[in-house]
């Protein structure tokens, strides 16, 4: 499967927008609590609030899908992840980390996710049907993968500093823009006939 560009480059926009958006989820509460002070219950409130706003986005992609093509859907969550770990990197480097901003940023991360996730992890799989099950298998283990080892990267600045947060933002959006527009954009698809029998 890893012979099918397509593929490859459909999960690695998959995979680099989970390493992006797993900074967020590990850092958050470092960023949020111990720099800006926030209480641990205006904390939750926060972090439930974009949940939330995901969900609710993830329901809005699945009537786009219907009106737009994936790749439109997944370039347009690609802009809003861009969008968001820019006003992070602002935030964090010009601006001193004030909180709007910061909250900002955050929101626009996981509402980005919404429309990335799903398809770009559907068009990766519909590339690779004759090997279903170790395409499968495959992009759950980069995921995990990426994932994994986001987090340990973008904590470690603990809470003195967001800046090792931001950087493994930028890996993971610049990661998932080039996987996206030079590898799976660039492509023509892949297309094997099964036998019916």
């Amino acid at each position: 499967v890893m012979r099918i560009r397509l593929f490859v480059g459909f999960m690695l926009t998959s995979a680099f927008s989970g390493f992006c958006m797993f900074a967020y989820v590990s850092d958050s509460s470092y960023v949020l609590q111990e720099m800006l002070g926030l209480s641990p219950i205006a904390f939750s409130l926060v972090f439930a609030g974009n949940a939330l706003l995901s969900t609710l986005l993830a329901l809005v992609n699945v009537r786009l899908i219907g009106a737009f093509r994936p790749q439109s859907i997944i370039a347009f969550g690609l802009l809003l992840s861009l969008s968001g770990v820019l006003v992070l990197l602002v935030s964090v480097f010009a601006l001193g980390l004030p909180l709007v901003p910061t909250c900002l940023g955050f929101a626009l991360l996981m509402s980005a996710n919404a429309f990335i996730f799903g398809n770009a992890g559907a068009l990766a799989l519909s590339e690779a049907r004759e090997f279903a099950g170790t395409a499968s298998a495959v992009q759950g283990l980069v995921q995990a993968i990426a994932m994994a080892t986001s987090s340990p990267l973008a904590t470690s600045g603990g809470g003195t500093s967001a800046v090792p947060m931001v950087v493994v933002m930028i890996i993971g959006v610049v990661g998932a823009w080039i996987s996206f527009f030079a590898i799976a954009r660039g492509s023509r698809p892949h297309r094997r006939e099964l036998p019916l029998d």
